[in-house]
């Protein structure tokens, strides 16, 4: 954590002399959090990252006055050139509203930074909550996420603030959030930052859900396709290329049918469900229909119990999988060709204690390419045969 009041404790060193500056406040911009800087021999003033989320990784430092950004070029353009923008055109004429739930009263606060102009990145960084279930009675965690992402929120959270802006909108700085944050602030005696790491681990999503996710040897079997219309499980030669974009949809309904179809016929009492989001095309009576037209809290629910339901989920690389993959017990990824550096990113892995072998049955990332034969062997035999390969795996460790 980092403590930003009664005092800042980060240094900030001046980009152009290497002295360190004088951190003066911080200033919160939406998904960065800063610190306004002067260095005591330059008496230039700089905006620098606190090294929470991405900036753990990839800090940046600005001068606003001079146009100029420091720091790596890994994601300048995504990350450090959109802070530096964001702060030379601030929106001033837009009243964000940002709603204050109280829990609990405490003195002391750790702020969990939860914006993002990115779905999964704003899920992950909230996963980082149970990192603080146990902190003491007088410190308590304050989550500060988009209103999306509110009904995920722990229970045991001191308090939840609600910033009602489009997550689209997080990369822009809203004057009037940064004022309500330093309304906020000063009911606490000491404030820390949580370093919000991108992708946490140790977390209980039953937490943030309430759903428990699917076992091994639960009874049912299900197999859940995870829909979505903006990523499709098409041809290498897409519709979509020619501008038929409708088609792409129906092909991707045909190929999730004929998949089941097959898992259907040889085990005959699977249950097969399509959940996401958008609900063009239709599909056989057989196949339960759970997508969504819009999320709501509501049925963001039932569809997590969907997931926790499933014995299996299979989907195309995105944030749509990171709920499907925490809940159901095994997880098919379908990897478009220029998603392979972003492996596994989409994924919340389950079961620490799992034996690594384990973990291979768990988990599959295979080409979107994959011919659907292969993907319904590989369903197949992950629905039959999983539970004899962790038999053999026990009695191996047993033996050893």
């Amino acid at each position: 954590m980092i403590k930003i009041k009664p005092t800042i404790q980060h240094t900030v060193v001046c980009p152009y002399c290497g002295i360190d500056a004088v951190s003066n406040r911080v200033l919160w911009q939406g998904i960065h959090v800063t610190v306004v800087a002067t260095c005591p021999v330059c008496n230039i003033e700089t905006v620098a990252d606190l090294p929470v989320g991405q900036a753990l990784f990839t800090p940046y430092q600005v001068n606003v006055a001079a146009n100029e950004v420091f720091g790596d070029k890994a994601a300048r353009d995504w990350f450090g050139v959109p802070l530096l923008e964001s702060l030379r055109n601030p929106d001033s004429h837009c009243q964000v509203a940002m709603q204050v739930e109280k829990r609990r009263k405490v003195s002391n606060a750790i702020i969990l930074n939860c914006l993002d102009y990115l779905y999964g990145h704003s899920l992950l960084k909230l996963l980082n909550a149970d990192s603080y279930s146990g902190i003491d009675q007088q410190t308590g965690l304050v989550v500060m996420v988009p209103a999306c992402l509110r009904w995920l929120v722990p229970k045991y959270v001191a308090e939840v603030w609600v910033v009602n802006i489009p997550l689209s909108s997080s990369r822009s700085y809203f004057p009037s959030l940064h004022a309500a944050m330093e309304k906020e602030l000063i009911r606490f005696d000491e404030v820390h930052l949580s370093l919000a790491h991108s992708h946490p681990c140790g977390f209980n999503i039953t937490n943030f859900s309430g759903q428990s996710p699917c076992k091994l040897n639960d009874p049912s079997v299900q197999v859940t396709f995870v829909w979505r219309e903006d990523r499709i499980w098409s041809g290498r030669y897409s519709a979509k290329l020619l501008g038929w974009f409708g088609l792409d949809l129906y092909w991707q309904n045909m190929k999730v049918s004929f998949l089941f179809k097959r898992l259907k016929n040889e085990i005959p009492d699977v249950r097969c469900v399509v959940a996401g989001l958008g609900k063009s095309t239709r599909f056989p009576e057989w196949i339960q229909d759970a997508r969504v037209a819009l999320f709501n809290e509501d049925n963001e629910k039932t569809t997590c119990r969907i997931y926790s339901e499933s014995k299996l989920v299979i989907g195309v690389h995105g944030s749509n999988m990171l709920l499907p993959s925490a809940h159901a017990w095994a997880t098919i990824d379908l990897m478009p060709d220029d998603r392979w550096p972003n492996l596994a990113q989409d994924i919340l892995y389950q079961g620490e204690n799992d034996d690594v072998r384990m973990v291979s049955w768990r988990y599959h990332f295979i080409p979107l390419k994959t011919s659907l034969s292969q993907i319904a062997l590989l369903a197949r035999t992950t629905l039959l045969c999983a539970k004899e390969a962790l038999m053999q795996f026990e009695q191996g460790s047993r033996s050893t």
